[in-house]
């Protein structure tokens, strides 16, 4: 400790007139009074890492990190191990101006290089477009432009099609489609459809089991949707593209609320088919087993499948 003591009574003096050293590093250049820094390209490794100065050693007193002050001691048993996690620049500054001698390490940190790319896009000049089509179509398939209509027949794997009013884009189709092929859930467009939440289609079975509005949000109640409404909407979903309908459940719920809220006086409906009380009828707010017949028979007509 007497030596400890008597270094860093000198350490100010000593700066001015003797250079910081480490090994592997230049020898250190003073950035202000009592402070010393210097650089060198070091490699992914464990090293021993030391500072010297006017013949005195000194070492980190704790665990060596990258950005943060550490104090320096007299060196004392073996030299304590520096881990590198990457090649690199490194940074060692020493700092005397508390009279402890403290040490920063750093690495440079390359600024992130993203690279300057530029690209054209492709502008049509209104001359028909000969593509290569080989990919998609069979030799001989005539192939159609849906913009336009135009038609023309895959020759060595190309077709040339005049694009319509598009920006010369082209949305390709085979011509002679065949049947229909069979239903596939693997490639189904599944529309789920909240039944209550939907369309209302029958404002008279609204209110049923003397079910009724809260008067504010009507968060939680009945909202009047029905089978009925759904089946008025079938030929919109056909055009949306849907061929599998998932519904919810349509039997007859809990005709009261539950309480829900801090004080248990929400009135939360089961509109969402979650309380079911009989599985052999339909809810009344949905509608009638005639409106379910419809609506199974509608769907079957127009191709879609249930859930």
């Amino acid at each position: 400790m007497k030596l400890a003591a008597f270094a860093l009574t000198l350490i100010p003096g000593i700066a001015i007139a003797s250079s910081w050293t480490s090994p592997g590093f230049p020898t250190f250049s003073t950035q202000e009074t009592g402070r010393f820094t210097s650089h060198a390209a070091l490699t992914k490794g464990t090293r021993a890492l030391t500072l010297h100065i006017d013949q005195q050693c000194w070492q980190p007193s704790g665990a060596i990190k990258l950005n943060q002050m550490l104090s320096l001691k007299p060196c004392e048993g073996a030299p304590p191990q520096w881990r590198l996690f990457k090649d690199g620049d490194y940074t060692i500054t020493v700092d005397t101006r508390s009279g402890t001698p403290t040490l920063l390490l750093s690495i440079k940190i390359e600024p992130e290089r993203t690279a300057q790319l530029t690209r054209q896009c492709p502008v049509w000049d209104g001359s028909p477009l000969t593509l290569d089509v080989r990919q998609t179509f069979p030799e001989g398939t005539v192939v159609r432009d849906y913009y336009s209509g135009q038609t023309d027949t895959v020759q060595n794997g190309q077709i040339t099609l005049q694009p319509a009013d598009s920006h010369g884009l082209l949305l390709l189709e085979r011509a002679e489609t065949h049947a229909s092929a069979p239903f596939n859930w693997r490639n189904a467009t599944v529309y789920f459809v909240l039944t209550d939440r939907f369309r209302n289609g029958d404002p008279t079975n609204d209110h049923s089991y003397g079910r009724h509005k809260d008067g504010m949000q009507e968060i939680g109640t009945f909202h009047g949707g029905d089978l009925r409404g759904l089946t008025s909407q079938l030929d919109y979903l056909q055009q949306l593209g849907v061929n599998a309908l998932w519904i919810s459940s349509p039997f007859e719920q809990i005709h009261g609320w539950v309480g829900g809220g801090t004080k248990g006086d929400f009135p939360h409906y089961a509109y969402h088919g979650y309380y079911t009380q009989d599985w052999t009828t339909l809810d009344a707010n949905m509608g009638s087993e005639a409106d379910l017949r419809a609506l199974v028979r509608l769907r079957h007509a127009g191709g879609y499948a249930g859930v």
